[in-house]
């Protein structure tokens, strides 16, 4: 995982890599994600405060846990050394 690759990001927030893929410049031991409670209405209601304990840590480069009522967004950390003047 020795990648080191330009990263595109256009004015509407799209993004490439020039080479190689984003698991090549990820930095696999740190994941993140966001909860969102679904409403209650939609049948949902939870809160990220029920996530279960249990599941973390999470392993390198897997999907943070469901949590239930929730919607879940997960991030990914890059690692940039450098920014190109354009």
């Amino acid at each position: 995982r020795m990648v080191t690759t330009g990263l595109t990001v256009d004015t509407n927030g799209g993004w490439k890599l020039d080479d190689g893929k984003l698991y090549d410049v990820t930095h696999l031991p740190c994941r993140s994600a966001r909860y969102n409670p679904i409403r209650a209405e939609e049948g949902g209601g939870g809160s990220p405060l029920t996530a279960k304990t249990s599941d973390f840590p999470v392993a390198p480069g897997a999907e943070m846990p469901k949590v239930q009522g929730c919607v879940k967004q997960d991030y990914a950390v890059l690692f940039v050394i450098g920014v190109e003047d354009v």
